[in-house]
């Protein structure tokens, strides 16, 4: 889908990540917005925070003025997004590369927000919408942890996990200060407004602060995605769809946050879990893979007992499926081709750059696991087109329309359902109108007669 129009207008009732309800009030919004007003103790976020505090634009569901610094940080990062994808603020396009095809683009991240569920209390996915866990020591790559004092016996001290306290808007004002500086200087008080409890068993924020400042590129990294799904909701995501290759690329929103990564590059791997684990070995390179992909493809199709399907290792740009992901590998029936009218073999295609892409981002991704699995998938999908019925397809097209309704909600997917509908009725009409007037015409002479 392209990308859609943002809003008209702030939404007059949102539901936070929290499942607080609250009331925006555009007008007022746009009125403070034009007056400049803004928090000049907020740091990097004073524009956002001082229209939200300004009067009468935000109100708790009993009609009183809610301070946006009591809120959670997940609850005021929500909030900020909706002023950019409502256009009462404007934020400067990010400049990105497509994931797939490596297309150059800039995008508006917020312009793209899904905001449906909203604004429709429709907040209960099991993921998207789960509560950060911060109780929990939450696996990162090692750190080490500096010694506090001259009289503390010396040993050699690294810190595995992280864990992390919610925080208000409020308690993060040290650490929005520290990130408007050329770089941030990690201060006991912006330990504190990162919410970092622990760092493995050390708990001083003296300690905490030098060990983070200290710390290398990976770990640092792995503290910056940790922070990012404690105090931003998984639903502060946009989804940009290329206009070369389909793919969808997906982009953190708010463009701003407070701590940035040291690589420019998608989440780590430790932010599912897997504590910045490496995997031994390289990625093969296209002769090597092509020999896998076809040693493992000569034993999948005399165990399913098919011939006469051609096999293709593709280098190029992979395709995508309708929810813009990259395929593993896809099949194509035989036909006649429409150009030469010739008949075509069928034809499994396997697409190098993705396995390469998902080895890259994935510690646990098994190479050779995935080609016979994708090899196996295709020829499913060849058996079930010689019986008549591709069940397996329909599945995937169910899936890939669960996972679209997941962000954008339920409501909003039966109001853009309505909307497609009536669109597609009026351009019917519309180049129709000429017959159905010579029918009505026809009738009325009818009746007459």
């Amino acid at each position: 889908m392209p990308p859609r129009a943002q809003s008209a207008a702030l939404p007059a009732r949102v539901f936070l990540p929290s499942g607080k309800s609250v009331r925006l009030d555009d007008r007022a919004a746009r009125r403070a917005a034009g007056a400049g007003v803004a928090d000049d103790e907020a740091g990097v976020f004073r524009r956002e925070m001082g229209i939200l505090g300004a009067e009468g634009v935000l109100r708790g569901a009993d009609d009183r003025a809610i301070d946006p610094r009591t809120l959670t940080l997940r609850d005021v990062h929500a909030l900020r997004s909706f002023l950019f994808h409502a256009g009462v603020l404007e934020e400067e396009p990010g400049e990105y590369l497509c994931s797939n095809c490596e297309a150059p683009f800039s995008a508006s991240p917020s312009r793209l927000l899904e905001i449906g569920p909203f604004r429709d209390g429709e907040l209960r996915d099991p993921e998207l919408d789960a509560p950060f866990s911060f109780d929990t020591d939450h696996p990162i790559p090692a750190i080490e942890l500096p010694e506090a004092s001259r009289r503390t016996r010396r040993r050699a001290r690294r810190a595995r996990t992280l864990r992390l306290t919610e925080r208000t808007a409020a308690q993060a004002l040290p650490l929005w200060r520290a990130a408007e500086r050329p770089e941030l200087s990690i201060t006991p008080a912006v330990v504190a407004a990162m919410g970092v409890a622990a760092l493995g068993e050390e708990r001083r924020a003296r300690v905490i602060a030098d060990a983070l400042a200290a710390a290398p590129d990976e770990a640092w990294s792995s503290v910056v995605d940790w922070f990012s799904l404690a105090h931003y909701s998984e639903r502060l995501l946009a989804v940009h769809r290329c206009a070369e290759c389909k793919a969808r690329t997906d982009i953190e929103v708010p463009l701003v946050r407070e701590l940035v990564p040291p690589l420019l590059e998608a989440r780590h791997a430790v932010a599912a879990g897997h504590g910045g684990k490496r995997r031994r070995g390289e990625f093969p390179d296209l002769d090597a893979f092509e020999a896998k992909v076809r040693e493992t493809a000569a034993r999948v199709y005399r165990e399913r007992g098919v011939r006469n399907v051609d096999l293709f290792i593709d280098a190029g740009v992979p395709a995508c499926d309708d929810g813009g992901e990259p395929l593993l590998g896809c099949y194509t029936p035989g036909g006649i081709d429409g150009d030469l009218g010739v008949q075509q073999a069928p034809e499994v295609r396997i697409f190098y750059r993705t396995f390469q892409g998902e080895f890259r981002d994935n510690p646990e991704f098994d190479v050779e696991a995935e080609i016979e699995e994708t090899i196996d998938h295709e020829l499913t999908h060849h058996l079930h087109h010689l019986s008549g019925t591709d069940p397996l397809d329909d599945d995937e097209r169910d899936e890939i329309e669960r996972e679209h309704i997941r962000r954008v909600g339920q409501r909003e997917g039966v109001r853009r359902a309505a909307r497609g509908f009536a669109e597609e009725l009026v351009d019917f009409l519309r180049k129709t109108w000429p017959v159905w007037l010579i029918a009505c015409g026809a009738t009325a002479l009818a009746w007459c007669a």
